[in-house]
């Protein structure tokens, strides 16, 4: 399990964002909880600091990758509202009135998660029971809402300023995408050039340098059937040199087509850009070539959809982008050691990639990995290689 604390796990739980958190809730804590009291063996106190000790816990169980449930969305949004539960319950022991800055956090973390409508009304609902607390302890209603105002203000600060930051991080993510999917087409458009270049070359040496060379060839055989020329050392020479003219223009030929298609590694190379915590590696590159631009293209949008759901659904870590040929027929994998598990709940994504496939004759298939991924495979019949 050592390789499932990856860098990308290290980057969530050491966030500035976490930073700050982890060091309001020691600040707090501190001030709330009485290391007297802790060793006298006050239940009280005792109580409040596990409720604290609890609510940091399911601040970094989603970070930490140790439980399935923590990257579904109403298990995490329970995991959040349960800290604030805690926090209100910490709050209730200890009577500390410093005790309930800590919504602040929750705040950050429900705006993150949930639309905002949905996590402004968690948010009330959580002051409203720390508004009923202040108010039952005989506390001038008047005075508890004065002070819960200011309150609910740095919860909203913190809140918008989670949110804002997500938004950022999330829009630099799909301009990351979108310049690995520009690089990729720029790749493939530059492979097309070349492949087109290739196949006039070999057109044009085979029909016209060929052909010329061939009825070269055949008057210079009847020069040399000819007595008065065919004792002529420059016509054997000459007879000669057009013979291994011809072979070598044919070898040129041969070399060309042997590199017909469109050649897919250099633009899979560019999707499989290094990303921060997630390895990406790329095998057997050079199988990657197919007869046709748009084969070529079906087969990139394949790659490029695995990836995007490995990544940001599957929360994998590492993925393999395997080209092969299998019984005649070119395979693109995308495996992945991530968080997915069959049946898929299928969307345009999946129903995009059968279609491109199956304009083709190719086909799609998933299946899951030991101990725990999915692997795409998208596979063109042998027609469709180059």
């Amino acid at each position: 399990m050592a390789s499932e604390f990856s860098r990308d796990t290290r980057n969530r739980l050491f966030a500035p964002l976490s930073w700050a958190a982890y060091i309001t809730w020691a600040a707090i804590t501190f001030s709330a909880v009485s290391a007297a009291a802790l060793s006298r063996g006050d239940v009280g106190v005792w109580l409040g600091f596990g409720a604290l000790l609890g609510m940091l816990g399911l601040f970094v169980l989603p970070a930490s990758n140790l439980l399935n449930v923590c990257r579904h969305p109403r298990w995490m949004t329970a995991l959040v509202v349960l800290q604030g539960l805690l926090v209100l319950a910490a709050q209730q022991v200890l009577g500390h009135g410093g005790v309930s800055a800590l919504l602040i956090i929750v705040a950050a973390q429900l705006f993150t998660m949930l639309p905002i409508a949905a996590a402004s009304a968690i948010l009330v609902v959580l002051n409203l029971g720390l508004l009923a607390y202040w108010a039952s302890r005989g506390n001038d209603l008047r005075n508890v809402v004065l002070n819960l105002i200011p309150m609910m203000g740095f919860q909203a600060f913190a809140a918008l300023t989670a949110l804002y930051a997500e938004r950022s991080e999330r829009r630099g993510d799909e301009l990351a995408d979108l310049n690995a999917e520009l690089r990729a087409t720029q790749r493939l458009l530059e492979e097309s050039t070349r492949s087109d270049e290739r196949l006039r070359l070999s057109r044009e040496l085979h029909d016209v340098a060929g052909h010329k060379l061939t009825a070269l060839k055949l008057h210079l055989r009847a020069l040399h059937r000819d007595p008065t020329f065919a004792a002529r050392e420059a016509l054997g020479i000459s007879l000669q040199l057009a013979d291994e003219l011809l072979s070598d223009i044919r070898a040129v030929v041969g070399e060309l087509r042997q590199h017909d298609g469109i050649d897919l590694g250099e633009a899979l190379q560019a999707l499989a850009r290094p990303l921060p915590g997630v390895r990406i590696e790329l095998q057997g590159r050079e199988l990657a070539r197919v007869a046709t631009v748009a084969q070529a293209e079906a087969l990139l949008r394949v790659a490029q959809e695995g990836l995007t759901n490995a990544l940001r659904h599957g929360q994998a870590t590492r993925i393999t982008l395997r080209v092969e040929t299998i019984k005649g027929q070119l395979r693109l994998s995308v495996e992945d050691d991530g968080r997915g598990r069959l049946p898929l709940a299928e969307g345009n994504g999946l129903r995009g990639m059968r279609e491109r496939l199956a304009a083709f004759g190719g086909a799609l298939s998933i299946e899951e990995r030991k101990p725990q991924g999915l692997a795409v495979h998208a596979e063109l019949p042998a027609g469709a290689a180059a």
